[in-house]
């Protein structure tokens, strides 16, 4: 049994005026309100704007796309398909690339937010077709990532379906900011705060996130950021250190970022 409720969510109104602080071409995706055939058992796209997601019927699927792509119709008759077989579940996620290690069929949520977290795979390159009432916990929708946590967090499982259907090879990923990682863990803090996994989820997110933070610095600067190092020492103690390594980044961040440093040059 999936885990969403209606009650959970909050009101259509907060969720427009949420979305209303950003015009639909400034969005970094693109919407569809995916509309049933019964005649051809298939879905019919039709473009949405993000505020009226409160005039549709919350167990009706959107399906979010990077901006440029549009979904074939081979994608839809397999969600279709799925959808048929197995009417319980709320999400299906798509990966834009063929190289992605992401393993189709039935996933577990949380397991896949760990993956994607531990392999830092959070980029734009995924198609997500998730039902109407798990979009607004996680409001403002920013990037394809934020409707991808509405999904892993709102759901038990998710059917990830073949990437070879969507005919892209992009894997381009999206650097992390400082001021996204804070925004990120506070959106992750409420949306998993009455799930019992929270502690997995925030655990996931805080250990995928400093590694990238650091990464951006490495390619970026000739020292650790006063941002980074103060996430480092905040968040340090909420999550136990996975080997030697990631202690020293943990206890020593300067140290830890001065040796990747001098690894990244020699292998240069």
């Amino acid at each position: 049994m999936e885990r969403f409720s209606q009650n959970q969510y909050v009101s259509g109104s907060v969720m427009r005026a949420e979305h209303q602080k950003r015009l639909p071409s400034e969005l970094p995706f693109r919407c569809y309100w995916l509309q049933s055939v019964n005649a051809s058992h298939r879905f019919e796209l039709v473009n949405t704007d993000p505020g009226a997601f409160e005039k549709l019927n919350e167990d009706d699927f959107l399906l979010f796309a990077p901006a440029g792509f549009t979904p074939a119709a081979a994608l839809l008759l397999e969600v279709a398909k799925c959808s048929d077989q197995r009417p319980e579940l709320n999400c299906f996620i798509q990966p834009l690339s063929s190289q992605h290690l992401i393993t189709t069929g039935l996933q577990s949520s949380l397991q896949l937010f760990q993956q994607l977290q531990a392999g830092q795979q959070w980029c734009q390159h995924y198609v997500i077709i998730i039902r109407v009432a798990l979009i607004s916990a996680a409001v403002p929708l920013q990037r394809v990532q934020d409707v991808m946590l509405a999904g892993l967090i709102n759901t038990e499982s998710v059917w990830v379906l073949d990437a070879l259907n969507s005919g892209s090879e992009s894997t381009e990923s999206t650097a992390l900011t400082y001021q996204q990682f804070m925004q990120e863990y506070e959106k992750l803090t409420r949306m998993t705060h009455y799930l019992p996994e929270r502690n997995h989820y925030r655990k996931s997110y805080l250990r995928g996130g400093l590694l990238n933070l650091i990464q951006q610095d490495l390619k970026q600067a000739d020292k650790l950021s006063d941002n980074v190092r103060h996430a480092i020492h905040y968040f340090s103690e909420q999550f136990p250190a996975q080997g030697v390594m990631e202690k020293l980044m943990l206890k020593q961040p300067d140290i830890y970022f001065n040796l990747m440093k001098v690894r990244k040059t020699s292998v240069a």
